[in-house]
């Protein structure tokens, strides 16, 4: 049987071939009684951090099922990337919408997401489990080896501070339908690291894309056309990843 055919499944602590490991919670709920898997089969094993391994299942009990790893497949399904890529951006009143961004951003590739609590924002609060929760769901259905860092809700000024004091190598681009922005395409160069920031429904403020630009921020578009939230956080993402692999060509 193919290895693509196995079911995937997320275990954050993973060492190496040979090691026991267990199943447990809603991984294993899912491995015993929604697949009903037997002694014997085999899974996909990833932490998210970058490891994939075969096991096999050798034992099962009620609330766990030990897992031998056989065959490690980091390999096989790592997907090198020089760049980093860091998505922020406002989370929507529906929250549907938001984690429809999520898991689109995951599927794409991306290292790092943040919330951002902004002056025109519809949302105060977000649910961090949630969100892993669905990016750990994203990433077995699209075959990733990487979860995201997924950040909590923090204001556009202090994000950009933040990221140009500690990782000033990093290029920050604001997403913005303004006269004084120009399109993505034209300043971004392949390889860059990035941090790309996306406003709310009712864009920033005045006063928000003032500190940012202030801070080191570049304002950019992503189309002539009004976007969405959610819209504007998948074209940005993937636009990084197009402009990256057709240099790569």
């Amino acid at each position: 049987m193919s290895v693509n055919s196995f079911p995937w499944y997320y275990i954050p602590e993973l060492k190496g071939v040979n090691e026991l490991i267990s199943l447990e919670g809603d991984e294993w709920h899912h491995c015993r009684n929604v697949l009903r898997m037997s002694v014997g089969e085999s899974i996909i094993a990833f932490d998210g951090k970058g490891l994939c391994f075969e096991g096999i299942l050798r034992s099962e009990a009620r609330s766990e099922g030990q897992i031998e790893l056989v065959r490690n497949l980091t390999d096989l399904f790592h997907i090198p990337r020089e760049q980093r890529i860091s998505i922020a951006f406002a989370p929507t009143k529906n929250i549907d919408r938001t984690e429809f961004a999520v898991e689109k951003l995951v599927e794409l590739g991306i290292d790092e997401i943040y919330f951002l609590d902004c002056e025109n924002s519809e949302r105060s609060r977000i649910r961090l489990n949630r969100m892993e929760k669905i990016a750990i769901s994203a990433a077995k259905q699209s075959r990733k080896i990487y979860l995201p860092v997924i950040h909590d809700l923090i204001s556009p000024g202090i994000l950009v501070t933040k990221f140009h004091n500690e990782q000033p190598e990093t290029h920050i681009y604001c997403c913005h339908l303004d006269p004084a922005s120009v399109p993505l395409v034209d300043n971004y160069s392949p390889k860059e690291n990035v941090l790309m920031v996306i406003g709310p429904e009712g864009g920033f403020s005045i006063e928000e894309t003032e500190q940012l630009g202030l801070r080191g921020a570049k304002l950019v578009t992503l189309s002539p056309h009004r976007l969405r939230v959610e819209t504007a956080v998948i074209t940005a993402c993937a636009a990084i990843h197009l402009l990256n692999d057709q240099n790569n060509k």
